[in-house]
């Protein structure tokens, strides 16, 4: 077998361009090498918290899909995007089953025939209130990344990955990421997050 016959250091380099693969990172500069030994690229360093909150405290950044906002009723995103959707395909809604039990999550997606998007995701709470969505481009609408949010106030960003924190008065922590390659956004995620609760 070839793979008995490679060195344990090959064998890591193998295993390690293989995990880079998987994340779709095959770039000379995911992996460095000292000597023979391979070590793995470091996280990005974040900025103090400090500087964090004020950056997600006065961050502009786009946070509304076709009109669709986080904490907006699933009665209204219907109304928006089942005028949009593709008249051969149905808008898909579901009450998650294991959810059901517990949180009552509801989860419906569209098909789109009239946008820039293909298919608009979105999870909403016992409450029918949104709190997830996801809008995939069509191939050749990729979005540049400087056009969803600034940059500069991103605590992420790669060419492939930006990721935005938004805080406002009274409205709770949004969570902005669009990936896709060359900075160039293919979809377009939101959700608030959900922060532990302290009892």
């Amino acid at each position: 077998m070839i793979l008995r016959s490679l060195p344990a250091t090959a064998l890591i380099v193998v295993g390690l361009f293989a995990l880079g693969w998987l994340n779709g990172d095959t770039s000379a500069s995911a992996f460095s090498f000292v000597g023979a030994s391979p070590s793995l690229p470091k996280p990005p360093k974040l900025a103090p918290f400090k500087e964090r909150l004020a950056a997600a405290q006065s961050v502009k950044v786009q946070t509304a899909i076709l009109g669709i906002e986080l904490d907006s009723t699933l009665e209204s995103v219907h109304s928006k995007l089942d005028s949009l959707g593709d008249p051969t395909a149905r808008p898909v809604d579901g009450v998650d089953e294991g959810a059901k039990r517990s949180e009552g999550e509801h989860k419906a997606s569209w098909q789109l025939a009239k946008t820039d998007y293909g298919s608009v995701f979105v999870k909403a709470d016992e409450k029918e209130r949104i709190t997830y969505i996801a809008a995939y481009l069509r191939p050749g609408k990729e979005m540049p990344f400087e056009k969803i949010g600034q940059l500069e106030k991103a605590p992420v960003l790669t060419d492939r990955v930006v990721a935005w924190d938004v805080v406002r008065p009274n409205r709770p922590l949004i969570r902005v990421v669009a990936r896709g390659s060359e900075r160039k956004a293919n979809s377009i995620t939101m959700f608030i997050v959900k922060r532990p609760r302290t009892d």
